[in-house]
């Protein structure tokens, strides 16, 4: 099993609140380390613009999400 990736990203936009009562916020962010490289998180509790959002992952998600995303267009 693949071991957790701590990661530091800056938040620098938000898009909207998600969830059945609106707890989580679906942010884009971006990896303090690398700049260059910029996803979309969700997060739990307050968050605004700016602010430093610290994240666990591990390697099997982002292989899943690869995988998943290029997929996509297979599925009718």
């Amino acid at each position: 099993m693949s071991q957790p990736v701590a990661s530091k990203a800056r938040v620098i936009k938000v898009l909207n609140r998600i969830g059945a009562r609106g707890i989580l916020t679906e942010v884009r962010v971006q990896l303090v380390d690398q700049p260059r490289m910029q996803f979309m998180r969700t997060v739990k509790g307050p968050v605004r613009l700016g602010d430093i959002v610290d994240f666990e992952d591990t390697e099997m998600t982002w292989q899943s999400s690869s995988r998943s995303n290029s997929n996509f267009g297979d599925i009718c």
